[in-house]
């Protein structure tokens, strides 16, 4: 069964503030060591192929307050050249150019695949009306935007900016974009993940940072809404990407949800994109 992995951070490690830095030695001090400074094209490549994850998404974000700040431009000449890496867009808050024309140049003259969002590390509600077009121009493109959702244990979050409900507002007013829900409100607001996706169908859950072994738990609806449903790891928060994947691969779901979860909801999604 082939993986997209949708949630792996890069970059230089120094470019992490301390207490992500703390959380990755933590969690997977093993190839925190191994890639003391930053993980090389090869690496990741090779890392991946050793999970048995066939293409990953590779995520940039400016967060200097609360995790740090991955630039677009590193994320793309990291993944460039490569079709196994998948470049993923952030927008600056504290720049003054407009989030629309930060995405054009991202896309356009980046080669961005789609976009994450970090409202609660960037102190801002998704539902603003300065970021629609934004939101607009992403629709237009086929490009898919990823949102975290739910708690952090990182110093500074802001929670209250990370309610899934927010993104109503979004999924209502753009109807055919993509809107991936990362971490699925974890913990306290999973059942607002799982009635959203059965409210809109551009709305899906990431999976990066959820117990898989707990999906049916959290997600009583996972079975009827497996096409709703996309893997991630949050590597290198994460260090046993394969272990994951076993565990989707045991989940009590039928063999074509598992599927749909590692690969064919992630693919489909970014074969969506112009």
């Amino acid at each position: 069964m082939k993986v997209i992995d949708f949630h792996l951070h890069i970059g230089p490690v120094e470019n992490f503030t301390p207490c992500v830095q703390d959380y990755f030695r933590t969690h997977n001090p093993h190839d925190c060591e191994r890639f003391a400074k930053r993980v090389t094209t090869e690496e990741i490549i090779e890392l991946l192929k050793l999970h048995h994850v066939d293409r990953g998404v590779m995520l940039s974000e400016y967060a200097p307050k609360c995790t740090g700040v991955v630039t677009n431009e590193d994320t793309a000449a990291f993944c460039s050249g490569h079709e196994e890496l998948i470049p993923f867009g952030a927008l600056c808050c504290y720049d003054n150019t407009p989030y629309e024309e930060q995405a054009r140049y991202a896309v356009e003259k980046l080669g961005m695949k789609g976009f994450k969002l970090l409202p609660s590390y960037q102190f801002f509600y998704p539902n603003d009306l300065a970021l629609f077009p934004f939101y607009d121009y992403a629709q237009s493109m086929g490009l898919p935007v990823m949102f975290h959702t739910g708690a952090s244990i990182f110093k500074n979050t802001r929670i209250k900016y990370a309610d899934p409900f927010l993104l109503d507002d979004v999924a209502n007013e753009f109807p055919d974009l993509t809107i991936i829900m990362e971490h699925g409100g974890r913990p306290f607001w999973y059942d607002r993940a799982a009635w959203l996706i059965t409210r809109h169908e551009n709305m899906y859950v990431g999976t990066a940072g959820i117990p898989v072994r707990h999906l049916p738990k959290y997600f009583p609806n996972l079975e009827q809404y497996g096409d709703h449903f996309i893997f991630g790891s949050d590597w290198p928060g994460m260090a046993d990407i394969k272990g994951l994947i076993t565990r989707v691969l045991d989940l009590p779901v039928s063999e074509e949800t598992k599927d749909m979860i590692l690969h064919k909801n992630a693919a489909r999604i970014l074969a969506r994109a112009k």
